[in-house]
């Protein structure tokens, strides 16, 4: 994704969302979306440019300069995070927690690197309406956005990836269902937050 939203922050008070519309839960799928794909729902439009708009955030972000003593991390803290990332009506969200995730490759894999076998680093972040914003609309929105594979480790573990039980990552259920997941996704460890905290 190579564009992002550059439009000027307003007030807590404020939205571009229409103030009508369809209930929250129809819009995040609970009917799958029945009557507001064709046309496609204007309140609906806003959700996916607005779930984009954090997503890309997460690229500008990252500092992704390999000659940088901070490479690895967030260029922003929490407090002024969606105002540096130029995010529509960004006084209404805030940072609830970054996330950190470390990549391990192995031995070998490390020394074609150059480098030591395992790195930790800044993934994203856990956003959530402030409350002003929260009383206004009724709810409390949480988004959880993280960026995609970027630093060298992280294409070694996505690349030489495999599929493997998902059990430690989802509640267990009552029946036989294997469910799987890339094995690059549970080999990334959550990360101390004292690391690389930076808000």
């Amino acid at each position: 994704m190579d564009t992002h939203t550059t439009t000027q922050t307003q007030t807590p008070d404020s939205t571009t969302e229409p103030a009508a519309g369809p209930a929250w839960s129809a819009l995040l799928g609970e009917n799958n979306w029945a009557g507001l794909l064709d046309p496609l729902d204007v309140h609906l439009r806003t959700l996916i440019l607005r779930c984009g708009d954090f997503c890309q955030g997460t690229y500008d972000a990252f500092n992704n300069d390999a000659n940088s003593k901070y490479a690895g991390s967030s260029r922003y803290g929490h407090a002024n995070f969606f105002d540096k990332v130029m995010l529509q009506d960004a006084a209404n969200y805030e940072i609830a927690s970054f996330l950190y995730a470390t990549a391990q490759v192995s031995v070998p894999e490390a020394f074609l690197l150059h480098s030591m076998s395992r790195e930790s680093n800044w993934i994203g972040y856990i956003a959530v309406t402030i409350d002003q914003y929260s009383k206004s609309i009724g709810r409390r929105e949480i988004y959880v956005a993280w960026r995609g594979t970027t630093r060298n480790y992280e294409w070694v573990n996505v690349l030489g990836a495999e599929l493997v039980s998902a059990e430690q990552l989802l509640r267990p259920e009552n029946n036989n269902t294997v469910n799987k997941t890339n094995s690059s996704t549970n080999e990334l460890l959550p990360t101390s937050m004292s690391d690389r905290h930076r808000g």
